[in-house]
């Protein structure tokens, strides 16, 4: 087939086709030995409470070290919210001590110390969680707050190794994801000087084609100058996985059956497993 034919599938076909391409390339490219260390001073960046757990929890789990900071943990959202009777602040109080013990319990499992920054979720902050139109303002008057949270973390380097941050591509499009992304972003260089850094593919939303590839898109262009690849981590046993998302059971009417709901979707066959995109390849 021509480059002219292809060409007048449109954008969107385009722009499908070349994620395939990156895809069945980190299908079958080893991945980056440098990801593969781990430290101590590794830095896992979650909007809330599980998002690290359902992205990424395979992957920390194995390496059992690191800080997890959960950004925005104050929170009113139960997958059931006839659970939790209290009304008002009070609510929200039970709610955002619940979502902790949660995480809590999944930090021990994956051997990393909890911080927390304590950031009203989007709905506390009059925000529908996936209106993003108001997405540039939020970044600018949380930048300074979350770059401290984060830069707060930060130990001295050594010579020998750089530890990891893991932050969020936002696929899925929720405010709070896009936020921590485009500070994270705007902070690159400062941010390189302590970490190697990489964007893990936000689960459960990357496990619909649709959701994953248009936020692929997004996240590709607002990255566009770091040029990142992908790489695929097998998450190995599907039941241990499942098992890490139950720890959740707030977040779910009923925890997941199936691994397929906590794995990118792809178009090419793949094992079970994580993804996370990076520059820094060595």
């Amino acid at each position: 087939m021509s480059w002219n034919a292809i060409a007048s599938f449109g954008p969107t076909a385009l722009s499908n086709l070349n994620l395939t391409s990156q895809d069945l390339a980190s299908r079958w490219r080893s991945a980056p030995p440098g990801l593969a260390e781990a430290s101590s001073h590794d830095l896992y960046l979650s909007p809330h409470c599980d998002d690290i757990c359902f992205s990424l929890g395979a992957f920390a789990r194995r390496r059992q070290q690191g800080v997890l900071l959960t950004l925005f943990s104050r929170s009113g959202y139960v997958a059931q919210p006839d659970t939790v009777s209290a009304r008002g602040d009070e609510r929200i109080a039970v709610i955002s001590v619940l979502r902790l013990r949660e995480e809590q319990a999944f930090a021990r499992q994956a051997g990393l110390r909890l911080s927390l920054a304590g950031l009203d979720e989007a709905p506390l902050r009059g925000h529908h969680p996936f209106d993003i139109t108001g997405v540039d303002e939020d970044a600018r008057r949380l930048n300074a707050v979350i770059a401290e949270a984060i830069f707060a973390t930060a130990q001295e380097r050594t010579q020998k190794q750089r530890p990891w941050l893991f932050c969020p591509a936002a696929i899925g499009g929720h405010i709070d994801h896009l936020v921590v992304l485009k500070i994270v972003l705007r902070h690159y260089e400062a941010l390189r000087e302590r970490w190697r850094i990489a964007f893990y593919e936000d689960l459960h939303y990357a496990a619909n084609w649709r959701s994953r590839a248009a936020g692929l898109a997004r996240f590709r262009q607002l990255a566009a100058r770091i040029r990142p690849r992908r790489s695929l981590w097998p998450v190995g046993e599907a039941a241990d996985k499942l098992a890490l998302a139950a720890l959740y059971p707030s977040q779910f009417e009923q925890p997941p059956a199936s691994i397929t709901a906590l794995t990118p979707a792809l178009r090419i066959p793949a094992p079970a497993h994580e993804a996370l995109w990076s520059a820094e390849h060595a």
